[in-house]
């Protein structure tokens, strides 16, 4: 008698995370609370699409603003469709998390500027204070094996 074959669960490629202000808002879960259900749900079946298969590309995901240097990261969108209407969730990568920085209904072709310009400023703001903590952690491991 042979064993089944146990199935093994996806694995994520990326773990999705929302940015929190200083204050402990997270904009995104917020909006989605507030949008309720379905867009809710839909948004976040897709982040879980783009969790397990990232580097997807096209329709799901379009990258709109490349980063440069050490405190930039590349802001890209989630595509969503509900009901005829067009939501987006803004995100970047870093390391292996995918950090949601906004989300808002689409009525235009572009993006809008002020959108985009609100994802690139959260993305800045937590990259530095990533940076920041990891500078602290090598400090304090460093402090603790002198000892």
């Amino acid at each position: 008698m042979t064993k089944p074959i146990k199935q093994q669960p996806y694995e994520k490629r990326i773990h999705a995370k929302f940015y929190a202000t200083e204050s402990g808002n997270e904009p995104v879960k917020e909006s989605l609370l507030e949008m309720g259900r379905p867009t809710k749900t839909v948004a976040g079946e897709d982040v879980r699409f783009v969790e397990l298969n990232w580097r997807v590309d096209r329709p799901y995901v379009d990258k709109l603003r490349s980063g440069r240097g050490e405190l930039e990261e590349t802001i890209y969108e989630v595509r969503h469709a509900v009901m005829r209407n067009d939501f987006r969730t803004l995100f970047f990568v870093y390391g292996s998390m995918m950090i949601l920085v906004h989300f808002f209904q689409k009525k235009t072709q572009k993006t809008p500027k002020s959108d985009l310009d609100l994802a690139w400023d959260r993305m800045k703001k937590w990259v530095r204070a990533q940076k920041d903590f990891e500078r602290e952690e090598k400090k304090s491991v460093k402090k603790g094996s002198k000892k």
